[in-house]
């Protein structure tokens, strides 16, 4: 998809920061999705499209044809796991995401790791449980130590990210809803 908007990006003669003003999406965060860094969500993609002159179904053609069209399982496991630097490993846990209204995924985060800070639109909401290990989640300027067992539920459009202290691999289950905001 990255691929995609990149060529029509261009194909229409417009810059990262023309698009960015455009949306009002971060010319940063374009640059990660067009160079397949992360994904965006259906939110970034519609405004993405409109700013390109399209129907959102118009952005994604080819791209559902190419996912449709590999058989191959080692494909679409790597389609729906995300590895990130910061030692960070998201896996959905579900298929069909564009269809579902909220996003269950599995983060592990290796010792010392770090997902990247999040901030999605208001009305969005995470809840997560550890499954291994601690987490630490850092929700705005608050911090709290999560073990194996428990749990928290907050508001998805505040600043936040987490983080493993620990010398051991940890993994924890992310569920947001909407699926995508």
């Amino acid at each position: 998809l990255g691929q995609r908007i990149k060529t029509l990006r261009k194909a229409r003669k417009l810059t990262l920061i023309e698009v960015a003003k455009k949306t009002g999406i971060d010319q940063a965060t374009l640059s990660r999705i067009e160079n397949g860094v992360m994904i965006g969500t259906l939110n970034s993609h519609m405004k993405i499209a409109e700013a390109l002159g399209l129907n959102l179904p118009d952005l994604y053609e080819d791209v559902l044809d190419k996912i449709g069209k590999a058989k191959d399982r080692i494909v679409r496991q790597k389609l729906e796991t995300f590895s990130h630097s910061s030692g960070a490993v998201a896996e959905l846990l579900t298929s069909n995401i564009l269809q579902k209204k909220m996003m269950p995924v599995l983060l592990k985060l290796k010792p010392k790791g770090r997902t990247k800070v999040e901030e999605y639109a208001p009305g969005a909401e995470r809840f997560v449980y550890v499954v291994k290990g601690s987490v630490a989640a850092v929700i705005g300027k608050d911090e709290k130590k999560l073990s194996p067992g428990e749990s928290l539920y907050f508001n998805a459009s505040q600043l936040h990210h987490f983080t493993n202290p620990s010398k051991s691999e940890c993994s924890f289950l992310s569920v947001m809803a909407p699926a995508f905001v």
